[in-house]
């Protein structure tokens, strides 16, 4: 008795089983695990109509941490200065290159995929402030937009140095990973590159700066290696009047020597941009100048 029992309680369980397996029941199809759709805000529609539409480039400005350093501490960027930095670079950065060439195309083709904003600045062990990072050619960060406000956003030495000689600089890279310039360039300067004791050598003083001008380097950090110089002095011509420009050619502890091996590294990165990219450095330089003096009036807030 007592084993029939115990059979009938075995096969009771059994058809418990079997009944919750019934191939007649279908589990919910809706997973908990889809992401909920955050609502587009005026700052996403404006990015996605006046750069990924025209240049398939796209800006994040929201932090995510697939996209950010994690060797340093970092904070996002505030809103109100993404905006700033947005309709900025278009004006004084995607709108030259666009008007230059006659079309977005050229940008389209060549320029990062990807921009991202952070508010904060990664500093490094030796003191060196980074203002920007590319990355495989597709990628640049921008640094220091809590630093971007009314007042600043007029100040074009304040967006050149911050924000848009980097852009320059960064850019340049991925035009000679796609495009190499010529062997020459390095040759001007040849042994005279220094790596990473750039910082240590020379100082980021009048004296140190002058003594890197001296050696044939349009800045300090110029004499890291040649693809440095390169994108340093092409950021920095068409970024600066010729006044300015020969401002930092002459400044203290400089040299004729010096500035001379400087111009003629300048003639090959015109001639590299003018046969390799048809872009006159001269006509780009005057198109962005010009730009400068609309900045007290331009509309630095208003998403449209």
């Amino acid at each position: 008795m007592k084993n029939n029992t115990l059979l009938i309680s075995i096969l009771l369980s059994c058809g418990v089983m079997f009944s919750g397996c019934n191939k007649e029941d279908k589990l919910d199809s809706k997973s908990v695990f889809v992401d909920s759709e955050i609502p587009k805000n005026a700052l996403d529609n404006y990015l996605y109509n006046n750069y990924t539409k025209p240049y398939n480039v796209q800006i994040l400005y929201k932090y995510n941490d697939n996209e950010s350093n994690m060797t340093y501490r970092l904070v996002p960027a505030p809103y109100d200065a993404s905006i700033r930095l947005s309709k900025l670079m278009l004006f004084l950065v995607m709108d030259p290159y666009s008007e230059v060439t006659g079309s977005t195309q050229f940008l389209r083709s060549n320029f990062p995929k990807i921009i991202t904003y952070t508010g904060s600045v990664p500093v490094q062990t030796n003191g060196v402030i980074i203002l920007g990072t590319a990355e495989s050619g597709t990628k640049v960060s921008l640094y220091n937009l809590l630093e971007l406000n009314e007042t600043t956003g007029k100040n074009s030495q304040f967006l050149n140095n911050g924000f848009f000689k980097t852009v320059h600089h960064e850019f340049q890279h991925i035009l000679n990973q796609n495009k190499p310039y010529p062997s020459n360039f390095r040759e001007i300067s040849g042994s005279n590159y220094i790596e990473d004791e750039w910082n240590t050598k020379y100082p980021g003083t009048p004296v140190g700066i002058g003594s890197a001008i001296a050696a044939g380097f349009i800045s300090p950090y110029a004499s890291k290696a040649d693809t440095e110089d390169f994108a340093e002095l092409y950021s920095f011509y068409v970024t600066r009047s010729q006044a300015d420009f020969d401002a930092m050619l002459n400044v203290e502890n400089s040299t004729a020597a010096g500035r001379a091996l400087i111009l003629s590294k300048l003639a090959i990165v015109k001639s590299y941009m003018k046969s390799e990219w048809g872009i006159d450095m001269d006509i780009l330089r005057a198109n962005i100048i010009a730009r400068y003096p609309k900045l007290s009036t331009f509309d630095q807030t208003t998403l449209n």
